[in-house]
């Protein structure tokens, strides 16, 4: 807290004083050397400032001194008769007189002894002593076998370095003594008492968002604000009455803070504070700080009255959120008594520590479902139908690129609930070792499942005895079927490619030609070849993008398919489309993610980037958004003194991989989160929570967690570069030969990406217009990540 009260208030401020003439000490302390009654005392004390003391001759005669003493304890010690009087005669001290003597003593507490000899441990050669502070000093207990001095007593110290303790009492021991206001050196003891100090002062400004002061009460007694008034210049002034605190009460009680509305300007500006509306005056003025420029309208009032120094100011705050604080040993007349504050400390001391939080933030890349296909009609045939001859096929074409996997999925038609797709859970790879698979039959890499949603070897029940007609399966969980072969028993499945153009996927061609048909003359059993139903082709990232083994159907369609060979239903689920008319399930495209940022503000919008404004110079959007660095927005956002964390993932993560990061926030201070990570297969686009944030503790102080503000990411084009079709630019970072390459993108504002040309997997032009990115978000969208934050 500040140590001194500004200038002039305390005369200001001060109430009636209490005057009184003190008695002097009467204590009987000895002879001299010629036999005469010597009674000398210690008389007033300035130990604070002045460094004096006081010798009364209380006795009948005059009395010579030159070999008396005075003693603080071991080693601080002096002869009378070597120090030079301020007032009065060391040698010939007369009855009734008084002997001011210079004597360097400590501000806080100690105890001085008046001797009559250097012998400082004898009580016999102690002649009078007082202690303040504290108890316990080193010639105490010499003063207590005197019987000078009670053990464990002590004067209080001086409330102003400028007051005395003088002897005011009839006896020995503390309560003999006082404190004064008005120290007399060479003349009788005046007791002013001091009355308790009032002084209020600025401590704290938040001028940007939220527009707030606090003033501290550093004195003694309560003081009634409702008469004094906060001026920033002509026509801009409140009086407090008027003002309802946001934090305590107009009646502030000693060392307590109150935090007031009042409107002040972003930029530059000088507030002060007043005891009544005469702005003008000196006299009025109680406190002043001043901001952003020198000048303000009432600087020159200020420095009149001692309470700002000419031509100071206070650097404007980075950021509008942050605050100006004095330093509360300091006086605050000087600019560099103040500093910027990032962590508000309204109602509280501006050295209080901050409560922390650390969250602990993962970004997954959730992209898996890309595209769907259905083969339902047999070659050459007009309608939907299976293949129940040799020789029949089904061929569909579709679009891919490296990094897919490929899952197929088609009914064994003489089964209640049997299907092939990939033995592989993880699908089949349509660019192993990053060459597409060209001329390969992949049957092989087929296995016949059973789905357990149907009791089996019932024929009365094969399609196309009706839809789900069957009684269930006594075993729920999909599994293998035992003793059974591969795809390959049963059919070819040839998968052929054609490279596409310089700015679309090539094109996959699967042809299935049954080669295993039942025979005609037997009943229809599971052991009677295989009939191949329509089904359908699933374009992914993840595993098991349809079912996991030794769990139940997930109950979206594959059922459909597994017993009635009818792929409509799962089609339809993959296909389903959110409020907003973007896919709920399908990805937009396949591509990893940078390494990313998370970052805390308390300001009302993120200061990394503003959707509709152009990149900030320096902030790092540009080279997070163009080539995956995020290393110049980690510094930027370190610079601007807020809680920001790397990934700590270097490289680059694939679907199914995590960015993971841990970061420390302040507790209190309306701290949001905000995030960063670029979709690296485009020019600038990169992912993050909108301007807002998100919210880190909620209104009752609970910290945010979970992964529902994963609805809250949306995808933004950084407008720093020309865009290029996803996944093939050749300026985009996986392709180009160096950082920021590419020409200029003639909109330079970032925007939110609000239709996509999905030219990897031929879904054609996505729309979403708010740019949603959350895989579960039910406006549908983008369907590629999730944010999960857990507190410690």
């Amino acid at each position: 807290m500040k140590k001194f009260l500004k200038k002039g208030m305390m005369g200001a401020l001060m109430l009636s004083a209490l005057v009184f003439t003190a008695c002097d000490n009467e204590d009987d302390n000895g002879t001299d050397p010629a036999g005469q009654d010597v009674t000398v005392v210690l008389n007033e004390v300035n130990y604070a400032s002045g460094d004096w003391i006081e010798i009364f001759n209380n006795g009948s005669a005059p009395a010579d001194l030159s070999n008396y003493w005075l003693c603080l304890g071991p080693g601080s010690y002096v002869e009378l008769s070597a120090i030079t009087p301020q007032t009065g005669s060391v040698t010939n001290l007369l009855s009734g007189e008084y002997l001011v003597l210079p004597y360097t003593m400590p501000d806080t507490d100690g105890g001085l002894g008046l001797y009559s000899s250097n012998e400082f441990t004898n009580s016999a050669a102690i002649v009078d002593f007082v202690q303040w502070g504290s108890g316990g000093s080193a010639r105490e207990d010499v003063a207590v076998s005197a019987g000078l001095w009670t053990a464990g007593e002590y004067v209080p110290t001086v409330s102003s370095e400028d007051n005395s303790i003088i002897f005011d009492g009839e006896g020995n021991g503390a309560a003999n003594w006082a404190e004064t206001a008005q120290p007399t050196p060479g003349n009788e003891n005046v007791l002013i008492v001091p009355e308790p100090a009032r002084s209020i002062v600025i401590s704290e400004v938040q001028y940007g968002n939220r527009n707030l002061v606090e003033l501290y009460n550093n004195g003694e007694v309560t003081i009634d604000l409702s008469s004094y008034w906060l001026c920033l210049g002509p026509g801009a002034y409140a009086q407090i009455g008027n003002l309802t605190p946001e934090f305590g009460s107009i009646q502030v009680e000693a060392g307590d803070f109150v935090v007031l509305p009042f409107n002040m300007p972003d930029d530059e500006g000088g507030l002060g504070l007043y005891s009544m509306n005469q702005f003008t005056s000196p006299d009025a003025i109680m406190d002043f700080v001043q901001w952003g420029a020198t000048g303000s309208a009432r600087e020159n009032v200020a420095v009149t009255a001692g309470v700002w120094t000419a031509g100071n100011f206070v650097p404007t705050v980075r950021l509008d959120s942050y605050s100006i604080e004095v330093n509360m040993e300091s006086d605050g007349s000087l600019a560099s008594d103040w500093s910027e504050e990032v962590n508000p400390s309204l109602g509280a001391p501006n050295n209080e520590a901050v409560e922390t939080t650390t969250f602990n933030v993962t970004i997954s890349n959730m992209t898996n479902y890309l595209n769907v296909h259905t083969f339902t009609t047999p070659v050459g045939a007009n309608s939907a139908g299976p293949l129940g001859v040799n020789g029949a096929q089904y061929q569909i074409e579709f679009k891919a690129v490296a990094g897919t996997k490929f899952t197929p999925v088609t009914m064994m038609g003489n089964s209640n609930d049997w299907f092939l797709a990939p033995t592989d859970l993880a699908g089949i790879d349509l660019f192993p070792n990053g060459t597409a698979l060209n001329s390969v039959d992949i049957a092989d890499q087929l296995s016949l499942y059973d789905l357990g949603t149907e009791a089996d070897n019932d024929p009365n029940n094969f399609p196309p005895a009706g839809t789900n007609v069957g009684p269930a399966d006594s075993d729920a969980t999909v599994r293998l079927v035992s003793g059974r072969g591969t795809g390959a028993d049963y059919m070819t499945a040839i998968l052929t490619y054609a490279a596409g153009a310089q700015n679309e996927a090539g094109t996959f061609t699967l042809t299935i030609t049954a080669t295993n048909a039942p025979d005609a003359n037997q009943a229809a059993s599971q052991n009677n070849g295989f009939i191949i139903t329509p089904g359908m082709v699933v374009l992914h990232a993840l595993p098991e993008p349809l079912f996991t083994l030794g769990s139940e159907d997930r109950a979206v369609g594959l059922e459909r398919i597994a017993e009635d060979g009818m792929p409509s239903e799962l089609y339809d689920w993959f296909k389903e489309t959110g409020s907003n008319g973007a896919p709920l399930r399908l990805s937009s495209s396949l591509s990893v993610f940078s390494p990313g940022l998370v970052y805390a503000f308390n300001t009302t919008t993120d200061p990394l980037f503003t959707q509709g404004d152009a990149a900030r110079a320096g902030s790092g959007i540009e080279e997070l958004a163009e080539d995956g660095n995020n290393q110049i927005a980690v510094e930027y956002i370190t610079n601007l003194g807020l809680p920001v964390a790397a990934s700590n993932e270097t490289v680059n993560i694939a679907p199914g991989e995590d960015l993971t990061f841990s970061i420390e926030v302040p507790a209190g201070q309306n701290y949001k989160l905000g995030i960063g990570t670029m979709l690296v297969q485009t020019n600038d686009w990169f992912v993050a929570y909108n301007n807002s944030g998100v919210a880190l503790w909620d209104a009752n102080g609970a910290p945010t967690s979970g992964t529902s503000n994963s609805q809250r990411t949306y995808l933004y084009d950084a407008g720093t570069e020309d865009d290029e079709a996803v996944g093939f630019g050749a300026n985009q970072a996986p392709r180009q030969s160096g950082p920021n390459q590419g020409s200029a993108d003639g909109n330079t504002d970032i925007r939110r990406v609000g239709e996509l040309e999905d030219v990897q997997f031929g879904k054609g032009l996505i729309t979403n217009g708010p740019g949603t990115t959350y895989l579960r978000d039910p406006r549908g969208g983008y369907n590629i990540i999730r944010v999960d934050i857990q507190p410690n």
